[in-house]
């Protein structure tokens, strides 16, 4: 795991992560993961988990721009994010079914 202050649990990693479909996403590879390749599955998530914390002050600093301005700033330019085949799918079904309950 990565060296910080924090003692990651599989608990602490799933309560830090910021979407309900992330967390489930998590639930699941760790719940259906030989326990000799969690250790990887683990050190992914938190890595996750500490970028998204380090990037949060830029991200809010975005969106502050975007209220008062109404637009980002032309030199911005988003970086990838990197999502898998099963993590797009459930994001667009959750999408669909908001809309539809709507």
């Amino acid at each position: 795991m990565h060296s910080t202050d924090r003692p990651w649990t599989v608990d602490s990693i799933a309560h830090a992560l910021p979407h309900s479909e992330l967390r489930a996403t998590f639930m699941r590879e760790v719940s259906f993961t030989d326990v000799r390749e969690l250790p990887v599955i683990l050190d992914r998530w938190v890595s996750f988990i500490e970028d998204f914390e380090a990037s949060r002050d830029r991200v809010e600093q975005l969106r502050s721009l975007l209220h008062n301005n109404g637009h980002l700033p032309t030199n911005y330019t988003a970086s990838l994010v990197q999502v898998d085949p099963a993590e797009l799918r459930a994001a667009v079904d959750a999408s669909a079914r908001q809309q539809g309950a709507a």
